[in-house]
């Protein structure tokens, strides 16, 4: 319930919550249970969506089965063979459905302390005294959008759409620097538009770190399966 409203309250009233915050002032590893428990939003629904894809999929090809049957006395008699196999020659292959749903968690979770650690690392340069706590919270509270919105990963046709809804974030991100950071009145555009540079750049780059290795686990995990499948029929 406590996420809950923090969540609700970051969205639809963040000067006031980030004030809150600010009066908690906890260390990232409080924080951090609130992203990881956001960050399974997107990360379940891109199981989800592999699911459902799969499950479509089947019912699709099962109900063309039963479609052709109507009308064939043949394949009336081995219908019952024919959907057997359609199920067993396309099995739900559940590790695949969560090395995607791992790669999206780790790459929100990696963006936020890489983010959290380069935008401390700069600290400096706008006399800021540095403090890893603080970078962190502000990143972690603006990924608040993007996560809830993730729930969109599970209806493929609305995927999209959730980049743009997380760009709420960098509104976060402008609204927190003050309760948050500080920095000097003269030296805040400058430090936002660094903020900015480095939140973006990491959504941008991470994945793409991120992606190939995935893919790479995918590719062996797939190689493992079909080398099981052949000792097993042999």
């Amino acid at each position: 319930m406590e996420l809950f409203n923090r969540a609700k309250s970051i969205l639809l009233n963040p000067k006031e919550e980030w004030e809150v915050i600010e009066v908690e002032n906890e260390p990232h590893t409080k924080v951090l249970p609130y992203l990881l428990i956001l960050a399974l939003i997107p990360a379940a629904a891109l199981f989800f969506s592999y699911w459902w894809q799969w499950h479509s999929t089947i019912t699709e090809a099962t109900q063309k089965a039963i479609e052709a049957a109507t009308n064939n006395k043949y394949l009336q008699d081995i219908l019952e063979d024919t959907v057997k196999t359609i199920k067993e020659s396309n099995q739900f292959n559940a590790v695949l459905g969560i090395i995607d749903a791992l790669t999206m968690f780790v790459t929100i979770l990696g963006g936020a302390y890489i983010s959290a650690a380069i935008i401390n690392a700069f600290s400096d340069q706008f006399s800021i005294t540095k403090d890893f706590n603080r970078a962190f919270s502000l990143v972690a509270y603006s990924y608040t959008p993007l996560c809830i919105a993730g729930v969109l990963y599970a209806y493929p046709s609305l995927a999209s759409i959730t980049p743009y809804i997380g760009l709420y974030g960098f509104y976060l991100l402008y609204v927190g620097i003050k309760p948050r950071i500080n920095p000097p009145a003269e030296k805040f555009t400058g430090y936002f538009i660094m903020v900015l540079a480095v939140s973006l750049a990491t959504y941008l780059i991470i994945p793409k770190v991120v992606q190939p290795i995935s893919d790479d686990i995918r590719k062996n995990t797939l190689i493992e399966q079909v080398k099981e499948q052949v000792k097993k029929n042999n």
